[in-house]
């Protein structure tokens, strides 16, 4: 791809189709927990949560595989997280920060915690110096161990404070939901390998660099299906929903750099982090540190003053941006 306009059209187009796919896994990941009975408390919100982070993973292994750009999929799994607490945030100004952080139990704190472990401990593994395993690497495995581990503990500690009566029972057949979420994934894969390509291309004809794409213009893409399910939920008050996807979403979404690494041949996808995907990192770190104190506030009465963060969270990720944007050009 050669031509600006031409890259730019068909960035949209594929865009266009990964947003309208990754609401229909949404949506049909939803009806499954509903139908299936595995839940829409815990169990649905990890299957959206994972089912709203499929481009991410489809862009971020096309990324690797196919355009040898590993610094657009690092740029993506940050810069995704970093867009999700933004998102956050300013639905927090929206509805409220006493209705989207109070009010919820131990497992949503372990929940917030992990995700921001995840992210701490990419960037510590990246920070010290991977290792290769075969197709894998130290890190890589490490991180997808700690998500499977971490999502076990949020798990047993959702499920200790429920009683009987409150397991779901299903409510029907889910066979048109497994064809909607089938058809809706295969529509993400196809549309997320021209996604990472024109980004790519992008990238290399305005000069920006793959590291500011990935986190600002593939991340808006790739998360705005975890954004509708934030709003959605948001109208519904359905406030446990919007804290286990945003979080559920950036745990996972770190993990990825585990499938991303098979696909890199070149060493650890870890060990091509640059700059700019430090501060990504640390700016998501940051701002999930920041949801977490908020969070206990409503807990915790030491801790009010953190609620004075709600409007500094939007303002943070514009400045991160910013930063990442500064590096990128360097």
């Amino acid at each position: 791809m050669e031509n600006l306009t031409t890259v730019v059209l068909t960035f949209l187009a594929s865009a266009a189709f990964v947003v309208m796919a990754g609401i229909g896994l949404a949506r049909f990941g939803d009806e499954l927990a509903e139908k299936t009975g595995w839940g829409t408390l815990w169990v649905g919100t990890l299957l959206v949560g994972i089912a709203t982070s499929l481009p991410e993973l489809t862009v971020n292994i096309s990324a690797v595989w196919l355009e040898d750009s590993p610094g657009l999929a690092l740029g993506n799994v940050f810069g995704a997280n970093m867009l999700n607490v933004f998102v956050l945030g300013s639905v927090a100004l929206i509805f409220g920060a006493s209705k989207i952080f109070g009010r919820h139990g131990r497992d949503t704190e372990l929940l917030i915690l992990i995700a921001i472990g995840m992210v701490g401990l990419a960037g510590l593994v990246a920070g010290t110096g991977d290792l290769k395993l075969g197709p894998t690497s130290l890190g890589g495995l490490v991180l997808l161990v700690g998500y499977i581990g971490g999502m076990r503990v949020v798990y047993t500690a959702g499920r200790t404070h429920m009683h009987l009566a409150d397991i779901p029972e299903p409510t029907g057949s889910a066979r048109n939901a497994w064809i909607g979420f089938g058809i809706s994934a295969l529509v993400v894969i196809i549309a997320g390998r021209y996604l990472a390509a024109s980004a790519d291309s992008l990238a290399e004809i305005t000069g920006i660099g793959a590291s500011f794409v990935g986190v600002l213009l593939v991340s808006i893409v790739t998360t705005l299906p975890e954004g509708s399910v934030t709003i959605a939920a948001s109208l519904r008050r359905s406030y446990g929903i919007v804290l286990g996807n945003v979080f559920g979403s950036c745990a996972f979404n770190v993990s990825i750099i585990f499938f991303a690494d098979l696909f890199h041949t070149s060493g650890p996808l870890l060990g091509a982090m640059q700059g700019a995907h430090f501060v990504a990192a640390a700016a998501a770190f940051v701002l999930m540190g920041m949801s977490y104190a908020l969070l206990m506030s409503y807990k915790n009465g030491t801790m009010k003053w953190t609620r004075t963060f709600t409007p500094i969270i939007p303002a943070l990720y514009v400045a991160a941006l910013y930063a990442v944007f500064t590096l990128s050009k360097g």
